[in-house]
């Protein structure tokens, strides 16, 4: 039995994670990039830059073989066969370097169940497969299998352009042994003697046919498929998408207003060394450096091989990424997923270390450290398991599903939301649902994209006289720009925004054009006209995700897209409240509050509406008592709500009392924002008849002057 135990514990390091990993599969697609992924693999198509070529290829050809559950669901299989795989090779590779069995096996499942590692393993993304690819390049190495090596290695850069620093430490591990000075398998010797030009050949021409996929991917681009990122053309257009300038070339993302810094960097380094404690069970990285200190293992060439691969690639990684605050509260991206690959050969060190430690120690015999070993990968299944069990999360799915039945047939929806986008996609191309909605992605300021996909909707002239109104003294990024000259070439189409935390900042320059329209906005080209409220409430009666919280989710990502519902109940409250309607406002904003309890501004809506509602109606008893102050406060608050309407009565009720110049400016003030700007002009001018030094009189009249 002992004979076979290897066997068996390798069939286990293969079963294991894939049942896991099964158990927990998403059944659609959940952020970010699941359903694009789907849809590039579906039509073998380009996705964001750079690309992930084969990754697709191999997609597209498995789901062609594979026939079981819907597209979304084999494109997540893939995935989770390509995490067991991993931690397959991942076992063999260290019983390769000298660990036993039962240590290989243990330090496998860790692997399995550390969180990042198990979450894109359970939903379509091209990490589970960079980790395989990888994974094959450090068998094959110590299999001394050179040229199997450098082709794997060749995929894995294919994949993930950063293992290409692998290649001057690959083959210094593969120069002749048995020079002078070599000392054999323990060497810090860094000497490229004994280097023959033709093996470097050789492993340069089956590195090179890693990169096929890329060849692959050209001569698709110019066939122009159902998914292309970019529409390159020509080899300056191919440049461009291959060499990722679209994000930022060598930076991760870079943009105006994420930029490099060394405390950033730092960070990184933080935030990275914390994620390899605490995924690796605490006690594991204490006794890597125990183990590699003990009878010199840190000079064994294999551990020096491990070390530098390490090292290289998680340090250049991470300066990468350094545009990004990884501690920044606002920070949107999910910064562990960009690790998974420095864990293969980190993985590899504490297996060996660990072995090490177990020979030194405890004579050899494993049973304690098994034990301890095993009770980890146990708690961290446990804890886990509910936080990473997808097979019944359909929010990201149900999410679309509720925006998209809100969208009238002919027109055109536009959002910044890559989750939303590709799922609003995966829904009209594959489910064959929403064909009479055309969709709009604006990622970044340098994308083009939409104009390869829809050239109708940019072929028009633009309105400059639509744009100057709205743009108004606000100053324009590239992005914004650029959309809203979108909206301008197209006037007599129905045009919606998807609503969002990040999307209230960016559409601000919108906001006298934009009618809150279920969980969209409507960019209303006559701002005055009344909307249907009663439709616009029953738009967000009956939604799938009725209920969601932002607590009901462990992804980053998912948290983030509740935050959709939050936003739209609060801006249909404001609605409510805008038009009087106290009540609805009330419990559109404590629908938003129960999304994600806490938000400060909602309290202080909720609270103002509140008060509004008690005023509203004593004006007759308020205008006889003289209270100015009251009214002040009812007129100030309708101002805030939007109800210009009230506020222009109120005000009007104020100056029956008193006539003083702040009084005149606050009904100016409504009645501009009301569209009344002939009697504002006269408003603010009595102010500074009576106030010549009031500023905001001052401001107000210049502004209407400006806008007649």
């Amino acid at each position: 039995m002992r004979k076979y135990l290897p066997v068996i514990l390798g069939v286990f390091s293969f079963l294991l994670p894939l049942g896991l990993y099964l158990k927990t599969l998403s059944p659609t697609y959940i952020p970010v990039d699941s359903a694009e992924f789907t849809l590039c693999i579906k039509f073998w198509g380009l996705c964001h830059p750079p690309g992930f070529p084969f990754y697709i290829f191999l997609g597209h050809i498995l789901t062609s073989v594979f026939t079981f559950g819907s597209l979304i669901f084999r494109v997540n299989f893939l995935s989770a066969l390509y995490a067991a795989m991993t931690i397959l090779v991942v076992y063999m590779t260290l019983l390769r370097v000298g660990v036993k069995g039962p240590l290989a096996f243990l330090v496998s499942m860790i692997l399995t169940v550390s969180a990042a590692f198990w979450e894109y393993s359970i939903s379509a993304d091209v990490f589970s497969f960079a980790t395989l690819l990888l994974a094959l390049t450090f068998l094959f190495t110590f299999w001394e299998k050179p040229i199997l090596a450098f082709l794997a290695l060749g995929f894995s850069a294919s994949h993930f352009y950063i293992t290409v620093i692998l290649v001057p430490i690959l083959i210094w591990y593969f120069r002749k042994k048995g020079d002078k000075g070599d000392g054999g398998n323990k060497i810090w010797n860094f000497s490229w003697k004994g280097i023959k030009f033709g093996d470097l050949v050789i492993w340069g021409i089956f590195f090179s046919l890693g990169f096929v996929g890329q060849i692959l991917m050209i001569a698709r681009m110019q066939q122009d498929p159902v998914i292309n990122w970019g529409h390159a053309k020509g080899i300056s257009g191919i440049i461009y998408y291959l060499r990722r300038k679209e994000f930022g070339s060598i930076f991760l993302i870079k943009n105006p207003v994420l930029t490099f810094s060394v405390i950033k960097y730092a960070k990184h380094i933080y935030v990275y060394l914390l994620d390899i404690v605490v995924g690796f069970g605490v006690v594991l990285p204490i006794l890597v450096p125990l183990g590699l200190a003990k009878e010199g293992l840190w000079r064994e060439k294999k551990v020096i091989f491990l070390i530098l691969s390490w090292l290289f690639v998680i340090l250049v990684q991470l300066f990468l990424l350094s545009t990004i605050d990884p501690l920044g509260a606002d920070n949107p991206f999910q910064i562990t997923k960009f690790y998974l690959v420095s864990y293969v050969p980190l993985v590899i060190l504490v297996g060996m270390a660990t072995q090490k430690f177990v020979d030194w120690f405890f004579e050899g015999d494993g049973t304690y450290v098994n034990l301890l070993l095993g009770a980890v990968v146990v708690v961290y299944l446990l804890s886990s398991f509910k936080s990473h069990n997808l097979s019944k999360n359909y929010f990201s799915e149900k999410m679309v599903e509720d925006a998209m039945d809100q969208l009238p047939n002919g027109s055109v929806g536009i959002t910044v939301s890559h989750v939303f986008y590709f799922g609003g996609l995966y829904e009209q191309k594959i489910n064959g649902k929403y064909g009479g909605v055309t969709l709009l992605y604006f990622p970044n300021e340098y994308n083009r994209d939409n104009e390869g996909y829809h050239p109708d909707l940019f072929s028009g002239k633009v309105d400059e006289a639509f744009i100057a109104k709205v743009r108004g003294a606000n100053q324009l990024g590239n992005a914004e720009n650029y959309i809203l000259e979108t909206i301008s070439k197209n006037p007599g189409r129905d045009i919606y925004i998807l609503q969002g935390t990040f999307e209230e900042g960016f559409f601000k320059y919108l906001d006298p054009y934009k009618v809150p329209y279920g969980l969209w906005w409507r960019v209303a080209r006559n701002p005055a006209e009344k909307p249907d409220l009663e439709k616009i409430f029953g738009l967000l009666s009956g939604l799938r995700n009725d209920g969601v919280k932002y607590s009901d989710f462990a992804f980053k990502q998912q948290k983030m897209d509740t935050m959709l519902y939050a936003v739209s109940y609060n801006s249909t409250g404001v609605l409510a409240a805008k038009y009087g309607q106290w009540d609805r406002a009330v419990a559109f904003l404590e629908k938003s509050d129960a999304v994600q309890p806490g938000n400060a501004n909602v309290k202080a809506e909720m609270e103002l509406v509140k008060k509004v509602k008690d005023l509203w109606g004593r004006e007759g008893d308020l205008l006889g008592a003289k209270d100015v102050s009251t009214l002040s406060d009812l007129g100030n608050g309708l101002f805030n709500l939007g109800n210009y309407e009230g506020c222009v009565k109120v005000y009007a009720d104020v100056l029956k009392i008193e006539q003083k110049a702040p009084d005149y400016n606050n009904l100016a003030s409504c009645l501009a924002s009301s569209g009344n700007l002939a009697e504002a002009k006269a408003n603010y001018e009595k102010a500074l008849a009576l106030d010549p030094n009031l500023d905001m009189a001052k401001q107000g009249l210049a502004k209407v002057n400006e806008q007649r």
